[in-house]
């Protein structure tokens, strides 16, 4: 499906953001890209599997080349 960016609007003009399928710190990207085009201030943030599940690729990775 690749990778998604999910926006809730509530009636008080709250805005809430959920990545779907951004691994790694590249999440971040889209919460400051938010920030400027919203011209608003990220109140509560937390990382996802996705952000998670990244480093530990990289860190399978990592081991497959000091293997080597």
């Amino acid at each position: 499906m690749g990778e998604q960016l999910i926006l809730r609007v509530s009636a008080d003009g709250t805005v809430a953001a959920e990545t779907k399928g951004v691994t790694g710190p590249t999440c971040l990207d889209s919460v400051l890209l938010l920030e400027n085009l919203l011209d608003a201030q990220t109140i509560a943030s937390q990382f996802t599997a996705d952000y998670t599940r990244a480093q530990a690729d990289l860190d399978e990775q990592a081991d497959d080349v000091l293997r080597h």
